[in-house]
């Protein structure tokens, strides 16, 4: 596809499954799309878009300033380093909720928005409050909240990282449930395995892939989870996936067509980075390390602004419709992203980096900054 949002396919296949396990039911079976027989499309697309019945989005935001989405009360969308999760003709976004009042970063809840254009957001509240005490607990960092829907029991699960306030004197993967998407999550405790040993990692993410669930972490560790989703059954690790970054950070994962995509950034803080980006046929691989997803003039210019354009990976959304899919690329502009003295002092005023992928073969790229475009949800196609 050109970067002006010509047509373009995704190669291999004709499904598109989000990481979340469905784009269409946000649970256990992945998104067909209605695009093109090469699979499933990435850009916008003059023909049958007109007889989609759907909302349209438009996202906006300079590339030095990122997208400042506001909620429908006209208050700052706050959900960052998270995930989405699509139930019926629903997007809820859910992220770290950072205090306007501290610089910290300490864990003072989950929260959730959703939508229905990717564009205006409605505040659902937190989902996941700070906890009395233990690993969420007061003075405890909270990070990477994912939900998956359990594809054996339809139960919605949040999956995220919990640590010391210096990230290395304990850190595990915690767990919370609900019966529905935007209920409260009741905390269960950290991810263990049938022996009682931990998932001793930092960044993550969970996804499900239709039948099985997973998390994936940091320095490319994939744990395949029991069928109530509540244990992990193995540990695996794929370190080509690692690229030349010594061990990942900031893990995103989906399918397009055949493919299986993963995204990863290197150890910056809260400082922007080249991300970058492997490939397999399958979860389990293997892994292919295929290079960076945003233009980088000079790899070791790190005030640029090819940097993933300002921002650090978190998710990407299969937002599929009745002419094909638009994976929407989510990167959170983290506050002070470009600064090497004190950055992500006020993440509550950190912003967002929606940017459609564009697709060669099984290439991913974001060739050119876009500081406005439109989602079509129902065609599922992009335009500027």
């Amino acid at each position: 596809m050109s970067a002006n949002g010509g047509a373009s396919t995704a190669g291999g296949g004709s499904g598109a499954v989000s990481a979340n396990g469905g784009a269409s039911t946000g649970g256990a079976s992945g998104a067909a799309s209605s695009g093109s027989a090469g699979g499933a499309s990435s850009g916008a697309s003059s023909g049958g878009a007109s007889s989609c019945r759907g909302p349209v989005g438009t996202i906006s935001g300079a590339l030095a300033t990122g997208v400042n989405f506001l909620d429908t009360a006209g208050e700052r969308v706050d959900a960052h380093g998270g995930g989405i999760i699509q139930v019926g003709d629903t997007f809820y976004l859910h992220g770290e909720y950072f205090s306007p009042t501290t610089t910290d970063n300490n864990f003072n809840g989950f929260s959730m928005y959703s939508s229905k254009d990717m564009a205006t957001w409605k505040n659902e509240g937190i989902i996941l409050p700070q906890q009395p005490s233990g690993e969420l607990g007061p003075k405890r960092k909270g990070e990477r909240p994912h939900i998956i829907k359990c594809p054996s029991t339809g139960e919605f699960v949040l999956y995220a990282h919990a640590a010391s306030e210096d990230y290395q004197t304990d850190k595990e993967v915690v767990y919370a449930t609900s019966a529905t998407v935007n209920g409260k999550y009741a905390y269960q405790g950290p991810l263990k395995n049938a022996s009682g040993a931990l998932a001793v990692h930092s960044d993550m993410s969970a996804i499900t892939d239709g039948s099985n669930a997973y998390v994936i972490t940091e320095s490319a560790h994939v744990y395949t989870l029991a069928a109530d989703c509540h244990s992990w059954v193995s540990d695996k690790t794929y370190s080509a996936a690692n690229g030349d970054s010594g061990g990942l950070e900031a893990p995103t994962l989906f399918k397009a067509g055949s493919t299986y995509y993963w995204l990863g950034s290197y150890k910056t803080g809260w400082r922007a980075n080249n991300n970058f980006y492997s490939t397999a046929p399958a979860i389990t691989g293997p892994w292919t390390y295929q290079g960076y997803i945003a233009p980088v003039t000079d790899p070791d210019d790190n005030i640029s602004d090819q940097r993933t354009w300002l921002s650090q990976t978190t998710w990407v959304m299969p937002v599929t419709g009745c002419t094909g899919t638009t994976y929407v690329f989510w990167g959170d502009h983290w506050d002070g992203t470009s600064s090497t003295a004190a950055p992500g002092k006020h993440n509550n005023l950190a912003t967002f980096v929606f940017q459609p992928l564009v697709f060669n073969g099984t290439k991913i790229s974001m060739p050119t900054y876009l500081a406005s475009w439109k989602l079509d949800v129902g065609a599922g196609t992009w335009s500027q």
